[in-house]
């Protein structure tokens, strides 16, 4: 309340105090949409297959949802996610970070990165397929987190815990399908991510892997 003339002055919320469509400048920034490369003017990126992750997402009339905050988490090439407790890795790749952002518009979004390698325990076994974690925030939701992973990591799929936990109908759309290459090498698997209604996506409380 201002002394002087016993009025309240009231704090309204600035785009960086509110989820979507109003995100910090900070997180629109387009190097977060392409994992190839770490810094500009680096001439060496990360080890692995570069692929292109495209995709839509929908919301339950399959029109495209713009303004939403997408953020991608992913083991590298060899199957080690950045973590504290993996900094000592030696297969830990100094040029990849594994951690992606952009927000959507209403054309297809791409995702550059590297195609993650299936996560491994302690023992040398497979524990995980090959997979991106993906969290959607956006107007209305607190966030939705689900994975994605790739068609052609059959086997690895058909062992993976969380996919054989679905029914296979929902399996199926969890999984991006390989649709080509591009011009620069890259692979591009695509996939549509639907938010609600008939055909929804499978999401899950929270994962960390």
């Amino acid at each position: 309340m201002s002394e002087a003339s016993g009025t309240t002055n009231r704090l309204a919320p600035l785009a960086e105090d509110t989820v979507g469509p109003y995100y910090p400048y900070s997180f629109i920034d387009g190097d977060r949409s392409d994992l190839t490369r770490l810094h500009h003017g680096l001439s060496v990126g990360p080890k692995g297959q570069k692929i292109i992750l495209r995709g839509r997402l929908l919301d339950s009339d399959g029109a495209p949802v713009d303004d939403a905050l997408l953020e991608f988490w992913q083991a590298n090439a060899a199957g080690i996610l950045r973590t504290p407790a993996s900094d000592e890795h030696p297969e830990l790749d100094p040029f990849f970070d594994g951690f992606g952002r952009l927000i959507t518009t209403a054309a297809p979004f791409d995702f550059k990165t590297v195609k993650p390698g299936a996560i491994v325990a302690g023992n040398g076994m497979a524990t995980r397929a090959p997979h991106v974690t993906l969290t959607i925030f956006s107007d209305g939701i607190t966030r939705l987190v689900t994975q994605v992973f790739f068609d052609d990591e059959a086997e690895a799929n058909a062992s993976d815990p969380l996919l054989t936990s679905l029914p296979l109908e929902l399996r199926e759309r969890l999984i991006a399908q390989r649709a080509g290459r591009e011009a620069d090498g890259f692979t591009v698997y695509e996939i549509a991510i639907v938010m609600r209604g008939p055909g929804e996506t499978p999401f899950f409380d929270d994962l960390s892997s």
